[in-house]
């Protein structure tokens, strides 16, 4: 859904700078586009159960592509965790027609470097002339690979943006072209999906490794997040790192990727969509021919744990030699509890932009705090986090910003937010979701992810009209209710030394 896991963007601009009579228009300018949306996707379920979206805008011959399979961190366990984002790596490393010069070959010397590997990551210890078998497997493997072809393809053919991203509900690849390479498009994206090869995986393991040391290890606020995340959620996989826990990557096996991919990746567990320069009625003929070949499997179940209610507040501290920081994480319901909508706005109105009143107060007033922001986290699926990050200005301290947040907190579900204020949010919202329809990456991105995680790419469109018809009322509500310190968990990063 459109604006709902970060504040918009757009916030602080559009309260400072837009004029009234822009913003009256934005709510019904995003209704009419959202309305025009709904009347002109096409969708399509294949035989197999590969489910599309099709939508035409613009005058530009280019296209952006996405495809959405519904697996990522939360469908992981203990041992194997990282699994999902691994295999998004590999999937840039090419085919069994792209990426090699002799695939047949490729695969022996594949093969053999697997059996050893395998050994190794069940604990075994390899002799030194196991060692010195895998470094000529690996040295005749070189003389193979073509690692970077299939980038090199896309960008052959005009492409931009070719990327992707592992979440905790959903894995994503996208991608813009030109008009004339949508044939391509579908073809390789159906090959990627069929036949991957776990191709230089262990070398790109040690590149995820390396990514994770840097973002989590190294990172005094990626350390604080996971740690805060394994102390929130006793049973439920929200705890897991999507990069996965370094014991974990350490021994991951190409053969075990390979088996979670073949698991996972099944056409009804996939859906496309391309916005653009799309013509529905001849291009989901070229679908069917490419993404139509993808055999069909059993879709897995989704995850089914129920994490306790929290009975009381938790709180982590991570000692590190770095500036001071706050994380305050309240348990909250998730998209289509009816509570979310007006969560969402409660978040926005509380610390959106510098006309908030915790920003004015907090950073502007008291310069207790250098920033404060919220997010939504750590994934959309199940009951998630309000999350708010702080950092204290020297010489405050943690303690003293947790209470002055306290303190601000109070007087915001005292009393009903102020009706000219909601309706600044709502504008925010509606400025936000015009920003995003405006965009063909983020349009193709939203309506594949809604309809692999609700089964249902209007959500937006629900999304957007629950957000419009929350009141002042629900916002004190939802605040009184979930904004408690038994629902929190509080983190901080402190100097060594009990300096914070």
């Amino acid at each position: 859904m459109l604006a709902r896991l970060r504040r918009p963007l757009m916030g602080t601009v559009l309260s400072i700078l837009l004029t009234p009579f822009i913003l009256c228009d934005a709510r019904a300018d995003a209704r009419e586009a959202l309305d025009q949306l709904n009347q002109n996707v096409r969708f399509y379920r294949l035989d197999n159960g590969l489910r599309v979206l099709l939508y035409r805008r613009g005058e530009a011959p280019v296209f952006f592509g996405s495809v959405i399979a519904r697996v990522g961190g939360v469908d992981e366990m203990p041992g194997y965790t990282g699994i999902s984002h691994m295999f998004e790596h590999m999937a840039f490393k090419g085919t069994t027609t792209v990426g090699t010069t002799d695939y047949p070959r490729e695969r022996r010397l594949l093969d053999q470097l697997e059996r050893y590997m395998q050994r190794e990551a069940a604990g075994e210890e390899l002799s030194p002339d196991d060692r010195k078998q895998i470094e000529a497997i690996n040295a005749e493997l070189e003389t193979l690979w073509h690692g970077v072809e299939y980038d090199q393809e896309i960008e052959r053919r005009g492409g931009l943006n070719n990327n992707a991203m592992t979440t905790k509900d959903a894995t994503k690849y996208y991608v813009a072209l030109p008009r004339n390479q949508f044939e391509f498009w579908c073809w390789i994206e159906a090959e990627r999906i069929m036949h991957p090869v776990m191709r230089q995986f262990y070398k790109e393991r040690d590149v995820v490794m390396e990514e994770r040391r840097m973002r989590f290890e190294n990172d005094p606020f990626g350390k604080l997040f996971e740690t805060v995340l394994g102390v929130v959620y006793h049973r439920h996989p929200y705890s897991y790192p999507v990069i996965g826990f370094e014991s974990d990557i350490r021994t991951l096996t190409a053969s075990q990727t390979e088996k979670f991919r073949e698991k996972y990746y099944v056409p009804g567990n996939i859906v496309i969509s391309v916005v653009g320069d799309v013509n529905a009625d001849r291009d989901i003929e070229t679908i069917k021919k490419y993404f139509g070949k993808i055999p069909t499997g059993p879709v897995p179940a989704a995850p089914h744990a129920v994490e306790a209610e929290q009975e009381g507040e938790r709180r982590v501290s991570i000692e590190h030699d770095s500036s001071p920081q706050l994380l305050i994480a309240y348990r909250k319901v998730q998209y289509p509890h009816p509570d979310s909508a007006a969560l969402s706005v409660m978040l926005e109105a509380m610390v959106g932009g510098r006309t908030s009143p915790f920003y004015k107060e907090i950073v502007q007033r008291r310069e207790i705090a250098t920033s404060i922001d919220y997010s939504e986290q750590p994934g959309e699926l199940y009951p998630n986090l309000a999350m708010f990050f702080a950092q204290p200005r020297h010489p405050h301290t943690n303690a003293e910003l947790l209470k002055i947040f306290d303190e601000e907190l109070d007087k915001f579900k005292s009393k009903p937010i102020d009706s000219a204020a909601l309706e600044i949010v709502r504008r925010r919202v509606a400025m936000s979701y015009l920003k995003s329809l405006r965009s063909s990456e983020s349009l193709a991105m939203d309506l594949a992810s809604n309809e692999a995680l609700y089964n249902d790419w209007r959500v937006s469109s629900k999304w957007f009209d629950q957000l419009m018809s929350v009141s002042a009322a629900d916002v004190q509500r939802v605040a009184k209710q979930y904004m408690v310190p038994k629902a929190r968990t509080i983190g901080t990063v402190d100097q060594p030394g009990g300096k914070s």
